[in-house]
């Protein structure tokens, strides 16, 4: 008998023995699926214990690398003298298994036995592939075996040089076909070398120079060269294999080198940035790889893209014969595409137990990388007009991308009990950027749960371990991420309140730390953007956030985020802050912990004219007496029934107040108190209660969540994160601790620097813009005393500063009633000079009270109109009085008077916004743009 009368046999009679292990219904719930076949309601596979897989009824075949394709596939292992045996190949068991029919309740399973099944291209699934929601068609692990699918080559024939250098001719490479970036030896991937090997090297300044981004916008310099140091770039004659990494804020960018010029010390990329270089940081971070002068150490190796030769450095003890060396060149590994427009889904179909390795990271030489989020990445695993499908016990492992994408109409997946490691840009990827035209096209529904996420950003440092972009539904729960440098989880792509796609998700129950390592800013543990209503974060437990500069939160609402609720957290151990909301509506925090941030533990920026957010019933912990950070001007907020707590001991005050006085006065806090909370070992950061302790009422369900968040299961699962390393932050990257505040909000200042060294800052205040290869500052000098002392403090402006606003000092008030005084002395070095003084409040848009302006030509203006002259190169004593009252008149007072000169007296002048009502900033800016100097002293600030 032939395999083809074989199989005909099977599929019409569907009797044979040794292809059927049951033809009767056990219950309509086969292979994980619920009885309405929506697989949402699925309880997880339990039954798949480590090194059991259970065997569901049906039709079964079965792969293997030692199979041949022109057998049966029905059996494990090839029965001699018949043709019954494993097929070799998954595309022969596709293309039977896509041959049969669907027959309600007769799953069909397909086995894959260990080895690896390499690829050259995605392993793809269309909808004729598609099982039924009683009879999926499953892809499984055999028994305890490890397949898995390789996107990667193995390289072989390596000479290896006089040094010990192995290398290797590979063709495609040479031809531009492969595009080697990656490179993996025993399932371990290799550093590409690197310069320098740890850290980061700082640029001298941008190439260009620009005064703000409209004017660096029409010079592409200006995104796409910058200056280096002397030692750290040389003009290598390989520098079209180079590629370097520009750390901005929230992203990394990569580029390819087009050029280096050493007479001008300038590095080149073929394609610039999208901001401006120099647009975060002056002396911006970078590093180089492949560069062949770096490739010094073992582990690394050096792609020379022109003659196609790879060079390797082994490790010590390895030898060609007893490694494998692999690079990816396939894109995806896994596809399911559908076409949702039409109704076509790839549906009811389970991967179970199979690891899924090795796709490349493309950017042609004419290209760069960049993105929030690292959201132009695909993902390894890909779904498009797919629903229903079951990702179960996968390893998606050594990515050039995200791990998974469920993209356009991907509806009620599920990725369960998963491992995604290694990878070069994030973990799980949900959604699209763009909006969904319908309910078939939209990404919504789906589920990530009981995963261990960890490495990401190896390539991209900016991918996230979960990432849902336009996309509703959807629920993440249970799951571990960890090892990231941007955010663990993101909610949401619409930005301010626009209308937005992304709602009713719910992140709950996961274990997320160890994010950031101070490499990227402006991220948090979880992370959302735009109008969100029925979106919940609930039961994470949160802890080692730490960003490069501003922005290392823990529960983060950026731009719009509205109708998010937060409860039942525990976070701790954060750079930037518990909590933080940028801008938005509605938003409700309750019941956390937030504990031992080393700035602020709350922290509201933006004042709007609705209501940010209610804070309630939370227990607030910490040790540098600052529960606030921000903006808490407007009292368009909820702050109430919180339990905070100074574990110094040490008196603390909210937005500048005394807790009675902020409630009487605000309305703020009602109901809170200050108390010790009770937990075991705060400072240990052991939240669990005593005993009668007072945080019970607020946070017992918080406590809860905190232990059961993270994986479930069996315990060699639960155990993996325990048995990871996780790195350290870089310790350039870690700053000194924030200082106790000042109690008060500078109730009163007076200052005359008489204390404080020469070239040091002022003591207290914001010093921004200064510039050490321009040459601006501003530092107490004693150059030109101010009248009555010996010292000032000297602004030098420069040529070439990024803003006109720069150098500046900030002071900060909190002054929403009396009349106020402002005095100081200023001294005007030269005719260019410009000292811009305002007082503003905290709205966005801020809004300005008394502003003037003094020219080093003897002019003051206000509003742009000269009030009067007075002799250059004179300290000027200057005094401001107005009211912030509701009922006083939106004008001000201002008096100058020269030294040994008449005292000029200018009565109502108005304020540059009408209904400004309240004092939190007050500013000394330097706004001359060329090299210039002016004197500050003697600056006192009163209220009655």
């Amino acid at each position: 008998m032939t395999k083809f009368t074989l199989l005909g046999g099977m599929l019409s009679g569907l009797c044979l023995s040794v292809a059927l292990v049951s033809c009767q219904k056990t219950g309509s719930e086969v292979a994980g699926f619920g009885k309405d076949g929506d697989i949402r309601s699925v309880v997880p596979a339990a039954g798949l214990e480590k090194g059991r897989r259970s065997t569901p009824p049906g039709l079964h075949f079965f792969v293997s690398p030692e199979g041949n394709d022109d057998w049966t596939g029905l059996e494990p292992a090839w029965v001699q003298e018949t043709p019954n045996g494993p097929f070799r190949t998954l595309a022969k068991a596709q293309e039977v298994v896509r041959g049969l029919p669907r027959l309600p309740g007769l799953p069909v399973t397909v086995h894959v036995r260990g080895g690896v099944y390499r690829l050259e291209d995605a392993w793809r699934f269309e909808p004729k592939d598609s099982g039924l929601a009683d009879a999926p068609v499953v892809w499984q692990a055999y028994k305890d075996e490890k397949p898995v699918v390789s996107g990667a080559r193995v390289i072989e024939q390596w000479t290896v040089a006089a040094d010990g250098t192995w290398m290797a001719e590979l063709p495609a490479v040479a031809d531009g076909s492969w595009d080697v970036n990656q490179l993996f030896v025993n399932g371990q991937r290799r550093q590409r070398c690197r310069l320098p090997k740890k850290g980061f090297f700082r640029m001298a300044g941008p190439a260009v120079q620009w005064k703000n981004r409209e004017e660096a916008n029409r010079n592409p310099r200006s995104k796409d060269s910058f200056l280096y140091n002397e030692g750290d770039v040389e003009a290598w004659d390989d520098i079209r294999n180079g590629v370097v990494w520009m750390y901005n804020s929230w992203t990394a960018s990569i580029h390819h080198i087009a050029e280096i010029t050493p007479a001008e010390k300038t590095l080149r990329f073929t394609k610039g940035m999208g901001w401006p270089i120099g647009h975060w940081d002056r002396k911006q971070r970078y590093h180089l790889e492949n560069v062949r002068a770096a490739l010094t150490a073992p582990g690394e190796w050096y792609m020379d893209y022109a003659t196609g030769i790879l060079s390797y450095l082994p490790m010590p003890g390895e030898t060609p014969a007893n490694c494998v060396v692999e690079a990816p060149v396939a894109q995806q590994l896994l596809v399911l595409q559908g076409d949702s427009e039409v109704g076509q889904f790839v549906e009811n179909v389970v991967f179970s137990g199979i690891a899924f390795h090795h796709n490349t990271f493309v950017m042609p030489q004419d290209a760069m990388h960049d993105g929030q989020a690292a959201v132009g990445l695909t993902g390894a695993v890909y779904t498009n007009g797919a629903r229903n499908c079951r990702f179960e016990d996968l390893n998606i492992a050594h990515t050039g991308t995200y791990g998974l994408w469920f993209a356009k109409g991907s509806q009620n997946n599920v990725l369960i009990r998963s491992e995604l490691h290694d990878l070069g840009g994030g973990g799980v990827k949900i959604g699209e950027s763009g909006g969904e035209s319908n309910e078939a096209t939209a990404c919504r529904g789906n589920t990530v749960e009981n995963c261990f996420i960890h490495d990401g950003g190896v390539i991209a440092q900016a991918g996230v371990g979960v990432l849902i972009l336009r996309s509703s539904y959807n629920t993440l729960r249970h799951n571990e991420i960890c090892d990231l440098y941007y955010s663990a989880i993101s909610v949401g792509w619409s930005w301010g309140y626009a209308p937005s796609s992304a709602n009713h998700n719910v992140v709950e129950y996961n274990h997320l730390h160890h994010i950031g390592y101070g490499v990227l800013s402006d991220m948090g543990a979880i992370y959302t953007l735009g109008i969100s209503p029925g979106t919940i974060l609930r039961g994470n437990h949160i802890h080692d956030i730490f960003s490069y500069s501003y922005g290392g939160w823990g529960l983060y609402t950026d731009e719009g985020s509205t109708g998010v609720l937060m409860e039942h957290n525990v976070v701790y151990n954060t750079k930037s802050g518990g909590f933080h909301q940028h801008y938005g509506r509605e938003n409700i925090v309750r019941n956390n912990i937030l504990a031992f941030s080393r700035e602020g533990q709350i922290i509201r920026s933006r004042q709007e004219a609705h209501s940010s957010f209610t804070v309630e019933n939370n227990v607030v912990i910490f040790d540098n007496g600052r529960p606030y950070g921000g903006n808490w001007g407007n009292g368009n907020y909820t702050m109430r029934n919180n339990l905070y707590w100074d574990v110094t001991r040490e008196p603390f005050e909210f937005a500048g107040y005394p807790l009675a006085e902020f409630q009487r006065e605000d309305g703020q806090e009602l109901g809170s108190v200050i108390a010790e909370p009770g937990f075991v070992n705060a400072a240990k950061c052991n939240f669990h209660l005593k005993e009668g302790a007072a945080a019970y009422p607020y946070v017992k369900d918080a406590v809860a969540a905190m232990d059961k968040a993270g994986l479930y299961g069996p315990s060699w699962w639960t155990r993996k994160p325990a048995q990871k390393q996780y790195k350290e932050v870089i310790p350039e990257m870690i700053p000194p601790k924030s200082e106790r505040p000042r109690l008060g909000y500078l109730r009163e200042l007076k200052l005359d620097f008489m204390d404080v060294a020469v070239g040091e800052k002022s003591p207290v205040g914001s010093t921004s813009g200064e510039d050490n290869v321009l040459g601006s500052s501003i530092r107490v000098s004693e150059e030109q005393p101010a009248p009555g002392g010996k010292r000032a403090l000297k602004f030098v402006d420069a040529d070439g500063l990024k803003f006109e606003w720069e150098p500046h000092l900030v002071y900060n008030f909190n002054w929403r009633k009396g009349m106020m005084m402002g005095a100081f002395d200023v001294f005007l070095k030269d005719d260019q000079a410009i000292c811009w003084h305002e007082w503003r409040d905290s709205s966005a848009p801020y809004k300005v009270g008394p502003s003037i302006r003094f020219y080093g030509d003897g002019r003051l203006t206000v509003l742009d109109q000269e009030l009067a002259r007075f002799p250059k190169q004179t300290w000027l004593r200057v005094k401001i009085v107005c009211s912030v009252d509701p009922e006083a008149p939106a004008t001000f007072d201002l008096e100058v008077t020269p030294v040994g000169g008449e005292t000029k007296v200018f009565k109502g002048l108005d304020y540059g916004a009408k209904d400004w009502k309240q004092l939190t900033w007050v500013g000394f800016v330097s706004e001359a743009q060329v090299r210039s100097e002016f004197f500050l002293g003697n600056v006192n600030f009163t209220r009655k």
